[in-house]
């Protein structure tokens, strides 16, 4: 059986591709070793993590526009949208409280710290809380407050965690890159002329992430790269679960094919 250390990249609803890589993975037999995961990766990387994902694949399965709604009821505060509670509630139903240290798979999360700017790398501590902070996206989700720090969406220090996996003591990376969009392809970060404040936090992210995600890997490339392509899937697309799922799952195959595994 073959092993590798598994870096899960951020790219909000496009991160149900995700799921996808992980059912190729199996499929050809490969051991994840470790898990290291910003954003949606972090997110998906949890549920992998504790052996919970056919929990997160069941609901996928009933998520529509109503069940999204449901995570807009709170109330709006200065630093976000939204306070992050029903997120936090839905991890604690499936995950359970427990901590990063008493996964199956070891975890590792990655924000940023919005006073310093340094990137945080969750290893220890409460799992729900290392995921919470690692997907705040600012303007969406308030920060996650600990002690001095106020701890955001790690995509914007790190989107494709591949150093903190190989920090881990991963041997062999496979990354999955969410967010390969090109200006130079002529690909259109927006979907309409008359963007909310979602699609415009959505591409602007896109198109952050999508620059730093070239320059980090680069310099660190993952001995695997993964790159499903999902450019015609919105930030704020997540009822679209299955079609990502399956992209994920072509992509991974042809991606492992091609480094003749």
């Amino acid at each position: 059986m073959q092993t590798a250390g598994l870096a899960l990249g951020g790219g909000a609803a496009r991160g149900w591709a995700h799921i996808g890589v992980i059912r190729a993975l199996a499929e050809k037999n490969i051991r994840i070793t470790h898990i290291a995961g910003t954003s949606i990766g972090a997110f998906v990387g949890a549920f992998v993590a504790t052996g919970t994902l056919a929990a997160l694949e069941r609901e996928l399965q009933v998520f529509d526009w109503k069940h999204g709604l449901s995570y807009f009821a709170s109330v709006p505060s200065k630093a976000g949208m939204l306070n992050g509670r029903k997120i936090s509630e839905f991890l604690e139903l499936h995950l359970g409280a427990g901590r990063l240290e008493e996964t199956d798979i070891p975890l590792s999360t990655v924000a940023v710290d919005l006073r310093s700017g340094r990137e945080i790398t969750f290893s220890t501590g409460n799992i729900i809380e290392a995921v919470r902070a690692s997907i705040a996206v600012p303007g969406i989700f308030t920060p996650v407050k600990k002690g001095e720090m106020f701890l955001a969406d790690g995509g914007l220090v790190n989107p494709v965690p591949v150093s903190t996996v190989r920090s881990m003591g991963a041997k062999r990376v496979i990354a999955v890159d969410l967010n390969r969009v090109s200006i130079a392809e002529d690909a259109s970060m927006l979907k309409d002329n008359d963007p909310n404040l979602l699609d415009i936090i959505g591409a602007s992210a896109n198109i952050i992430q999508a620059g730093l995600t070239r320059s980090r890997l680069a310099v660190d490339p993952p001995d695997v790269l993964i790159r499903p392509p999902l450019a015609h899937i919105t930030f704020v697309d997540f009822t679209r679960g299955e079609e990502c799922i399956e992209l994920g799952y072509r992509a991974a195959l042809e991606s492992l094919a091609r480094h003749g595994v």
